[in-house]
């Protein structure tokens, strides 16, 4: 898919523990077709593992999207490539920090 950078990470607890940084960014989730179920910001781990514990109000669409991978890229305008990001996939919704 144009514009985006980083590989795709299976969608479980241990691969975001281990893959993701602690750190700013972006980050969004897919199902098994591929298709975008949510597009975040913020430190990328810690988005992540609450929406694995799903500790978000939005969650509950995420999961009933089937989550199957996830990907992220650090950036230092995230508001600006989060809209990109928008613009390009048309995620189900976009994760509420």
């Amino acid at each position: 898919m144009p514009g985006i950078k980083g590989p795709n990470y299976v969608w479980g607890r241990a691969w975001i523990e281990f893959k993701t940084p602690n750190a700013e960014g972006l980050y969004w989730i897919r199902n098994k077709e591929g298709k975008v179920l949510c597009i975040g910001k913020g430190n990328v781990r810690e988005r992540l593992s609450s929406h694995w514990y799903r500790e978000n109000a939005g969650d509950t669409l995420i999961w009933s999207g089937l989550p199957h991978s996830f990907c992220f890229e650090l950036t230092d305008d995230s508001r600006k490539r989060e809209a990109e990001l928008l613009r390009e996939l048309k995620p189900a919704l976009q994760c509420a920090a």
